[in-house]
């Protein structure tokens, strides 16, 4: 039975964990989100750019950044 509640509580943690740092993940992402909805058209058409290239695995917000958004 002690063996039951060592498992029980195991899952739960990880779980927990689980759901602590997605939220944070989602949170963080709809701000670049954001972000990008605030620029004008010629940062958001240098953010498509450099997505369609080779800086196509960079973040949000490193293009962003590099297309001098605002923050």
């Amino acid at each position: 039975m002690k063996k039951l509640f060592k498992w029980i509580g195991i899952v739960l943690v990880v779980l927990i964990l689980i759901a602590v740092f997605g939220y944070e993940d989602t949170a963080e992402k709809n701000a670049v989100i954001e972000r990008y909805n605030k620029q004008n058209a010629s940062v958001q058409a240098c953010v498509k750019t450099l997505g369609e290239g080779v800086y196509s695995n960079k973040s949000l917000s490193w293009k962003l950044d590099n297309c001098n958004a605002s923050k």
